[in-house]
C-alpha cells in the first residue's frame, strides 16, 4: 500500500482538509479522491500529494 494526502479545498474553509489514504497504486488514489470531491458540493478541489511530490489536482466541473 502507498501512503497518499489529499488536500481538499473546501468553500467552507480558509486552509484546505488534509486526509491521508492508503491505497495500492496513483489509480485507486484518482478514485478514492474523485469519491471525496463528489461527497460535497463545497468541495472545490482535491490536490492528491506522495512522498512531497504533486501528483494531480482533481476540480469540480
Amino acid at each position: 500500500m502507498r501512503i497518499f494526502s489529499f488536500y481538499i479545498h473546501d468553500t467552507r474553509y480558509s486552509v484546505p482538509t488534509l486526509q491521508i489514504v492508503n491505497a495500492p497504486d496513483e489509480d485507486q488514489a484518482r478514485e478514492i479522491a474523485q469519491q471525496r470531491l463528489d461527497e460535497s458540493m463545497a468541495h472545490l478541489a482535491i490536490e492528491v500529494v506522495e512522498d512531497d511530490r504533486r501528483l494531480f489536482e482533481l476540480t469540480r466541473g
